[in-house]
């Protein structure tokens, strides 16, 4: 169906109205999600600094003390929650037609809220994309060993790909405190070997990974014979293959993590 410009515009101009109208009736509800974003995201901010703090403290300082975890936790998870709480008040506010320009402090929520937001995507997309890329690789031992062609990449890995690769948002990389190249690679290899027969990842082994230079390679064949991490493959539990304490163990022995994080 064909429209000329006029009614082309009226259309427009109607389905912005409509949102205005939803929006304005929804609002309650999204003041509701935000005050829920505050709580949560401030809590899950604190939690995830009480965990993983020193970790990445050690980024910053050779010397990462307790008090500057319990400084980092509570100031960032304070900070997750005034942001959100701040943009609950600036929510309401939205197509309320009050008068004056926007303020000051609507200002710096907005672009608060953005770069929270921004930084909560790229980790999520990052994170999900290792998920569907280990799933892949499951996926190509299974077309490998039946010898058909190989999968389609899973659309999340292709965000984080496209992400990672664009100058504008390569940066982003380095503010993801879940995403380690090695451990997602190792986590990659360890699900296409326990997806083969003991033959056929014996094979792989000697064609791709016996002369990769990981310190005793041989640890990949203890790897994928593991009857725990073939478990998780078979029943497809990929996060928590990704987070396994094997897997963490391999990568300490000594440069194991610098040569995983190129070999795929």
């Amino acid at each position: 169906m064909n429209f000329d410009a006029q009614t082309t515009i009226l259309i427009v101009l109607a389905v912005i109205l409509l949102f205005i109208v939803i929006f304005s009736l929804l609002k309650g509800v999204i003041r509701m999600i935000l005050l829920a974003m505050a709580i949560i995201g401030g809590i899950g901010v604190w939690l995830f600094l009480q965990n993983k703090g020193f970790t990445l403290l050690a980024l910053v300082t050779d010397s990462p003390r307790p008090w500057m975890v319990q400084v980092a936790a509570w100031g960032l998870g304070l900070f997750t929650f005034a942001v959100f709480f701040h943009g609950m008040n600036w929510f309401s506010h939205l197509f309320s037609w009050r008068r004056g320009g926007a303020s000051p402090g609507g200002i710096i929520t907005t672009v608060l809220m953005s770069a929270v937001m921004l930084w909560v995507g790229s980790v999520a997309i990052s994170y999900y994309g290792n998920i569907a890329r280990v799933s892949y690789y499951c996926d190509l031992a299974a077309a490998h060993a039946k010898g058909e062609s190989d999968p389609a990449m899973p659309w999340f890995t292709q965000a984080k790909n496209a992400l990672r690769k664009a100058e504008a948002t390569a940066w982003l990389r380095h503010i993801d405190p879940l995403d380690s190249a090695a451990q997602a690679n190792l986590a990659c290899l360890v699900a296409y070997g326990c997806s083969l027969s003991e033959p056929e990842f014996t094979q792989f082994y000697n064609q791709r990974l016996a002369h990769c230079g990981v310190p005793h390679a041989s640890r990949f064949l203890e790897l994928f014979r593991d009857p725990g991490l073939r478990t998780l493959v078979q029943e497809s539990r990929y996060v928590t293959l990704l987070e396994n304490e094997r897997l963490n163990a391999f990568l300490q022995l000594g440069n194991s993590a610098e040569i995983l994080e190129k070999i795929i």
